[in-house]
């Protein structure tokens, strides 16, 4: 079910981009100073550093992933940019005995503006499609949600017309899971978890 519900996603992911793209294109003429040859499409990927976020989480840091996508870049107006993609990463967290493991569909819709012709700041809200995980369910009593919202804050650096290089920091808006506080054996609370990391890596425009 999950693998058919993030072809679908896919499917609509494309559509949209297509359509902004077609949007702008129309849109194109003397007064936007925007035309076809305007709009990127480009692969991308990284490596990622992420770990849970929560009041009093014990004994839990930062573990590496990875990440691979596709990303669109749409010009706005001057120096300002629409950036949908499309990724697919491993993230999760080291909690001392034993790693979290989480495979996610993302789409960052990020807004990029050029402060100089190489140096960008970006910052969008994302979506995320749980599509595998590790945790165990019957030891824990619940399931990683299946769906989280999160925020993206970064940086990049375009070397030339292909490549671009970005740093990102993500924070997730929504918990994923609740675990259970426990003193003397038993549970005094439920410690909301979120996830959050940072990210680099490298864009490859067409």
């Amino acid at each position: 079910m999950k693998i058919k519900f993030c072809v679908i996603l896919t499917f609509v992911f494309f559509g949209v981009q297509s359509s902004i793209a077609q949007t702008v294109i129309q849109g194109t003429g003397p007064s936007s100073g925007f035309n076809m040859g305007d709009i990127k499409f480009g692969g991308k990927a990284g490596i990622n550093f992420t770990t849970w976020l929560g009041n009093d989480l014990d004994g839990v840091s930062a573990k590496v992933g990875a990440y691979f996508g596709g990303i669109v870049e749409i010009p706005v107006m001057d120096n300002f940019y629409v950036q949908p993609e499309l990724i697919f990463a491993l993230t999760g967290a080291d909690l001392g005995p034993s790693n979290v493991n989480l495979a996610y569909v993302q789409i960052p819709i990020i807004g990029k503006y050029h402060i100089t012709d190489e140096i960008a700041v970006e910052l969008g809200p994302q979506v995320g499609f749980l599509l595998a995980d590790n945790w165990d369910k019957d030891l824990q009593g619940q399931d990683i949600e299946s769906i989280e919202l999160g925020l993206n804050l970064g940086a990049g650096y375009r070397m030339d017309q292909n490549f671009y290089f970005q740093f990102r920091i993500g924070v997730g808006l929504t918990k994923i899971v609740e675990t259970p506080a426990i003193v003397n054996g038993e549970v005094v609370k439920l410690k909301k978890v979120r996830n959050g990391g940072v990210s680099v890596g490298a864009v490859y425009f067409l």
